[in-house]
């Protein structure tokens, strides 16, 4: 499923060389494919939000920015990706000395099926089960692609998450989320690669 990514479907500004990168780091890993898993958004969307967290987790130097023409629909994603970037357990991981592709690559998958199931968590406790439906029958990542008449219904749907979203981030439960997948991908990198070159 990683092969359906594209610098298209991508919220941030990049060049084909990351999506050939991270495919390529995909295919040799490939074993752990199964970590990605449907939440609130189909399998297939998932791997935009692990490659989206792949790509927030490279160096600064390589300045990847948010693509301001897809704010305007996918503003919940960039709330999301904000509060991301900005969680203490996520710089943890971005700033570790000792951190490899592998790492990265398995903190991104774990990070994309935490996200989303953090999504379907809000649209459950939110009462935005409507939502949902809409979210299951299309995929996510080309909505900006969609009608006229869908476009203005998916960008009605995000205003109602954000709403929802910003309620729960005032809580802790994503920054759980994300000190979960951390730690996740820490202690199944470290079994499967650290113990190799012992």
């Amino acid at each position: 499923m990683y092969k359906e990514i594209t610098v298209d479907r991508s919220l941030l500004y990049i060049e084909q060389h990351h999506v050939d990168t991270f495919q390529s780091i995909a295919k040799k890993l490939d074993e752990y494919s199964y970590l990605v898993k449907e939440g609130a958004i189909s399998k297939e969307d998932a791997w935009i939000i692990a490659f989206n967290a792949w790509l927030m987790l490279l160096p600064d130097e390589y300045h990847i920015i948010q693509s301001v023409d897809k704010m305007i629909y996918y503003s919940a994603n960039f709330l999301i990706y904000n509060a991301v970037k900005k969680d203490v357990h996520f710089q943890n991981l971005k700033y570790r000395k000792d951190a490899t592709p592998e790492l990265f690559y398995l903190s991104s998958i774990y990070i994309a099926t935490g996200i989303n199931e953090w999504i379907l968590l809000v649209l459950k406790k939110y009462n935005l089960i409507e939502m949902l439906n809409r979210l299951k029958k299309s995929k996510y990542f080309d909505a900006h692609k969609r009608t006229e008449k869908e476009i203005e219904m998916f960008i009605v749907d995000q205003a109602k998450f954000v709403k929802a979203a910003v309620m729960e981030l005032s809580t802790n439960s994503l920054s759980e989320t994300i000190k979960k997948c951390c730690d996740d991908a820490y202690f199944l990198y470290k079994e499967k690669f650290l113990k190799s070159k012992s």
